[in-house]
């Protein structure tokens, strides 16, 4: 039995990054611990799954991460796994063209303002669109109004033609998970200062080497114990019982943990999933709207001719409905995969066509390379990410307790106004903020 040094009781909802950031926190003030997961596992948005046909263990979404994200680093020492990823030290993105040209935009160890301008020009962009880019960069720092959109910025800052098509709308995609016609521009330029104004580490890609159930859902739960903190899986919360105050947890197994008056209840779930238990505090986030990602793994048939390798990360220069070639650090030559991030054109479209607009655009960019004979398996995930669109941030609480909510009631995630779009970082610093909202 684990003893709580300030004799409280904290049951945390969710073991996704804001819920593991949350119960370690609140183990290291003292709480004694519980971490209630609905599903078998850990991880939130961030897991894998075996495929039977290959035995592969396949994410459920490639979750990519920046050299800036402070937090989620510190999540990932407490685990073990920081070093499951590559660990870049300069940005480095290839750009592939339909009709095959392939540019790269590397930066050097300079501090990315310095090297960011010759990158653009070593990128290949025609003068004009490199002037562009470069005013674009100058203003990013000025931020946008909260009405505008990222395709408004561009529109007013000059940044159409081959500015948006390398720069702004693939960094978009892979940031916000959504086209910048709907993402908020102060939330992608907040994103991007974090990034862009600072070191080259800063801005460099960390590209897992495993799986994200292996960087997450295997490391946690031990990790967990030598924390004190109890997991229960397949604990899914199905209601509050009491008004003001939250007196006991229902589980959807018809068990009921007590709470008693100076115990806490944290959320780290998704927007989706809190407001179905707090209707009448709902109001203040349940505008949210939720993106896809659609995700497409290939393997070529044995002996047959590879993709050709690019770099970890290939982005497709006005790619639709795929955006990104992806492949993992190390990893077989004959295994990528084709990533769409908040393409609303697959609702409601089954695996096979999806496999069959993946394939067709494979020999659209890659005319020379046959893709008989190789596997294709898809992986879609409904609510990967929440849409950060002009006017959300009214609707995002911050972390800590809810304005309507009950008053042993305390909120984390990626949703919540952490300043950033949904990201790994903004879950954990979101899980943070709220434990600063207990002193």
């Amino acid at each position: 039995m684990t003893v709580s040094r300030n004799g409280r009781n904290a049951f945390v909802l969710g073991g996704g990054v804001a819920g593991l950031a949350a119960a370690f926190g609140l183990a290291d003030r003292g709480f004694r611990v519980t971490l209630l997961e609905s599903r078998g596992w850990l991880g939130g948005r961030a897991f894998s799954s075996v495929d039977r046909a290959t035995g592969l263990r396949l994410d459920n979404g490639p979750h990519l991460m920046l050299g800036c994200y402070r937090a989620m680093r510190m999540l990932l020492r407490r685990l073990g796994t920081e070093g499951h990823f590559l660990q870049q030290q300069r940005l480095a993105v290839a750009y592939r063209t339909a009709d095959g040209r392939l540019q790269r935009l590397e930066l050097s160890r300079w501090p990315v303002p310095l090297s960011m301008p010759w990158a653009l020009l070593r990128l290949g962009l025609p003068i004009g669109g490199w002037c562009r880019a470069l005013f674009g960069l100058l203003a990013v720092v000025l931020g946008a109004p909260p009405p505008w959109s990222l395709a408004d910025w561009m529109q007013r800052r000059g940044q159409r033609g081959a500015p948006d098509a390398f720069l702004w709308r693939p960094l978009c995609r892979a940031i916000m998970n959504t086209e910048p016609e709907e993402a908020a521009a102060a939330d992608y330029l907040a994103a991007l200062r974090e990034a862009f104004t600072g070191r080259a580490s800063a801005a460099a890609l960390w590209l897992p080497r495993r799986p994200w159930g292996e960087i997450l859902a295997d490391a946690a739960p031990q990790a967990l114990a030598a924390a004190g903190v109890t997991v229960r899986a397949g604990a899914r919360v199905v209601g509050f019982v009491g008004a003001t105050r939250i007196d006991a947890i229902e589980l959807a197994d018809g068990r009921r943990l007590d709470v008693a008056p100076a115990d806490l209840v944290v959320s780290a779930l998704p927007w989706f999933a809190l407001r179905c238990l707090v209707p009448a505090a709902a109001a203040a986030f349940g505008g949210l709207r939720s993106s896809p990602i659609v995700t497409a793994y290939f393997e070529t048939a044995i002996g047959a001719p590879v993709l050709p390798d690019e770099g970890p990360i290939v982005a497709l220069v006005g790619g639709d409905p795929f955006h990104f070639v992806l492949r993992t650090p190390g990893a077989d030559l004959r295994q990528f995969a084709l990533l769409s991030g908040g393409n609303r054109s697959f609702d409601g479209m089954n695996v096979d066509a999806i496999a069959k607009a993946a394939m067709g655009q494979l020999q659209r960019y890659y005319a020379a390379v046959p893709m008989a004979g190789a596997t294709v398996r898809i992986r879609k995930e409904q609510h990967a990410t929440f849409v950060a669109a002009p006017g959300a941030p009214s609707l995002r609480p911050v972390p800590g307790r809810l304005a309507a909510g009950p008053e042993n009631l305390l909120v984390c995630g990626d949703w919540t106004a952490t300043r950033l779009p949904a990201t790994l970082e903004g879950a954990a610093r979101s899980a943070a903020a709220m434990l600063l909202a207990l002193d």
